[in-house]
């Protein structure tokens, strides 16, 4: 298994900015990345998980009769919801107004989401695509840590 590092993505801003994602979870076969401290909330931070499942066996089969490794690859970009302050003044937890994500070639786009959004993802995932651990993952099905 390889130790995992940082995966750095380019926005498609006119100036494009780095986003710096950071290790932090392993839960079963999936490896999280998340791009932690840009967010005002937790819940606002971008995220990328990454998950190879192998064959078990030699006599494990799929309907097909064709034993497959699997490897699934999401970025995930949400947007919080802007919020007014309630009758005490006070602002309310920050909520999740929608989240765009890209799996491989499926982009999820909410209605919502702004043209610099959606191109800020398809840049994000074709970089995500080529980056090192993900394609050690794909090609050489070596696992994260």
């Amino acid at each position: 298994m390889a130790t995992a590092t940082n995966i750095i993505l380019n926005d498609a801003a006119a100036t494009p900015v780095a986003h710096t994602f950071q290790p932090t979870n392993k839960d079963g076969n999936v490896m999280k990345w998340e791009e932690l401290g840009v967010a005002p909330a937790t819940i606002g931070n971008r995220y990328i998980t990454a998950e190879l499942v192998r064959t078990q066996s030699p006599s494990s089969k799929t309907n097909s009769g064709e034993r497959n490794n699997r490897v699934r690859v999401t970025l995930h970009c949400p947007t919080l919801e802007t919020l007014g302050t309630d009758d005490n003044g006070m602002l309310p937890p920050p909520t999740v107004a929608y989240i765009c994500r890209a799996s491989g070639g499926e982009y999820i786009l909410p209605e919502r989401s702004t043209l610099q959004e959606r191109k800020d993802l398809r840049k994000m995932n074709y970089e995500l695509q080529n980056s090192p651990q993900i394609v050690a993952m794909i090609e050489q099905l070596i696992s994260v840590w």
